[in-house]
């Protein structure tokens, strides 16, 4: 479900029964949408052959790349946001059940939190998790044209092995096992009410059309104090126009917000479906469904204030708040109220 293979700069004992046995168990019947026509689907979005291609090649160029770095970057972002939900809510992300809505076809987040707790993740895309005749034909038959030559891509040119073997270097451990990963709508889950301890999502919900929808359902599968913490990546940003070359790049490059720049908006293409909801729809929507929410905001690890000043003295982006344009990833921590058990 995430946008994108090129993985964005991110800030960033219960009893309770294993997900790895039965995730079944905390499933109910309803009726699905066609997920392979899902609007946040990966490759949902036509932007034409020669943008693919240069898609197609950014993906070569980063696969190629040792992997070391984006392990390292998945731990850290893992423990910040563990951080963070203990220092805003004093909820330990340890011995949950845990979901994570979005988990990518590398599983990287959802690996860390397996080590401590019971996790399950849900994507729209199906996602194999090893190199085996029936799960490449489950990908084929399931997955869009275009999400099935990244994966196989990947595959043939071994970064998923790369990465995964760097991850486990990272977190000292031998190896990782299956995780329970649905295909499932975030607007319209299965699980049943106060089913989780813990919800996580990593830049997934800047591509749900309805992410109203999938907010309330996260507070919905909560179970009454436990914690969600969404992170999403801001359309207003430098990058929120997730073109594969801006991701790939070691820094923020001229020309700056070019998607927001109608005389640079041609030299740029979004690799997934975005909603391009702004900052304060968004602060909107987690406070109507989740009220207390708590706010935290990443910004580009070089400053572009200066830039910023530049360009507003030239007359542009005097549309953008400061604020919008300079968030990077948006993060919402909520802790259910106990005594709640559902929240519309």
């Amino acid at each position: 479900m995430n946008g994108t293979d090129v993985a964005p700069r991110h800030i960033f004992a219960t009893g309770e029964n294993s997900l790895r046995d039965e995730p079944d168990a905390l499933v109910q019947p309803r009726r699905r949408m066609d997920l392979h026509r899902s609007p946040y689907s990966y490759s949902s979005i036509k932007i034409g052959l020669w943008p693919r291609c240069r898609e197609l090649y950014e993906l070569v160029r980063v696969s190629l790349r040792p992997q070391n770095r984006g392990a390292a970057d998945t731990v850290l972002a893992v423990r910040k946001a563990e951080e963070l939900v203990l220092e805003r809510t004093g909820l330990r992300v340890e011995n949950l059940k845990v979901l994570e809505i979005g988990p990518g076809q590398q599983l990287r987040h959802l690996r860390c939190f397996a080590l401590k707790n019971d996790v399950v993740g849900i994507d729209t895309d199906a996602i194999p998790q090893k190199f085996a005749l029936a799960e490449l034909l489950r990908t084929v038959r399931q997955n869009p044209w275009m999400r099935t030559a990244k994966t196989l891509g990947r595959i043939v040119l071994g970064r998923d092995a790369r990465f995964r073997a760097a991850l486990a270097r990272e977190l000292g451990v031998t190896g990782f096992k299956p995780l329970p990963v649905l295909q499932m709508d975030a607007t319209r889950m299965d699980f049943r009410d106060s089913t989780f301890g813990f919800v996580f999502s990593c830049s997934v919900f800047e591509h749900i059309d309805e992410p109203g929808s999938a907010i309330a359902e996260v507070a919905r599968v909560l179970r009454p104090g436990g914690v969600a913490c969404i992170s999403l990546h801001l359309y207003t940003s430098h990058s929120g126009q997730h073109d594969p070359s801006i991701f790939a790049a070691d820094r923020p490059r001229p020309p700056l917000w070019p998607h927001l720049r109608p005389a640079f908006a041609h030299t740029v293409r979004p690799s997934a479906h975005l909603n391009r909801l702004r900052l304060e729809q968004w602060k909107e929507l987690f406070t109507t469904a989740m009220p207390g929410v708590h706010f935290a905001y990443g910004r580009d690890s070089e400053d572009l204030s200066p830039a910023l000043k530049e360009l507003r003295a030239g007359g542009e982006l005097a549309e953008y708040a400061d604020e919008e344009l300079l968030t990077v990833n948006l993060v919402a921590v909520w802790k259910k109220p106990e005594g709640v058990r559902a929240v519309a």
